[in-house]
């Protein structure tokens, strides 16, 4: 399985969560971590998921790309690698 870390910068929503948890979870990822945080000032959220799977990561953010609060997906390519299970 692949590791991936997703990046997210959403609208400060309380639903986005779990629209973001939900299209994770509808596209065979698995959840390995997750850190979320908000700029009271901006109103924007920025959410770091941590995922395996086997599958290409390109499916998961296209569908995160596109829910409506989600303002920006970047993959950390140096998070990317093989893990042995």
């Amino acid at each position: 399985m692949k590791n991936y870390q997703l990046t997210i910068k959403a609208d400060d929503k309380q639903v986005v969560l779990e629209r973001i948890l939900q299209v994770t979870r509808y596209r065979g990822f698995l959840i390995s971590g997750i850190n979320a945080k908000v700029n009271t000032g901006t109103h924007v959220g920025t959410i770091e998921l941590m995922v395996r799977s086997e599958r290409p990561i390109e499916l998961l953010v296209d569908q995160i790309n596109k829910l409506i609060d989600i303002k920006e997906v970047k993959v950390d390519n140096s998070a990317s690698q093989q893990c042995i299970a």
